[in-house]
């Protein structure tokens, strides 16, 4: 995972077996916490419902706050947000931004 400096909180996902035959096709693409934000997102996989898909778990980037997030696999559409299965505050009043995984 890389955090682009000066980057919003894009996530985007890609098929790890079309990743093995050489297609880059993303299969999701959102923003993850406030679109503002330049301080990019950090980005986590967890199989958090014990179901055959990937989940994803976000923490805010740097001037972000503390924000964690996640995402069920499930319900994550191919373009536009999806639907937070839990969030909180991980730090309350901390803007230095927060490591998931």
């Amino acid at each position: 995972m890389t955090v682009v400096a000066g980057g919003g909180p894009r996530v985007t996902t890609f098929d790890g077996q079309g990743l093995l035959n050489n297609k880059q096709a993303p299969i999701a693409d959102f923003f993850a916490g406030d679109v503002a934000n330049r301080g990019g997102v950090r980005v986590a996989v967890k199989n958090l419902d014990g179901d055959t898909k990937a989940d994803i778990v976000v923490g805010s980037g740097t001037g972000g706050g503390s924000k964690v997030t996640s995402y069920l696999g499930k319900t994550i559409p191919p373009a536009d947000a999806p639907p937070s299965n839990f969030d909180f505050e991980a730090i309350a009043g901390f803007a230095g931004g927060v490591f998931v995984g």
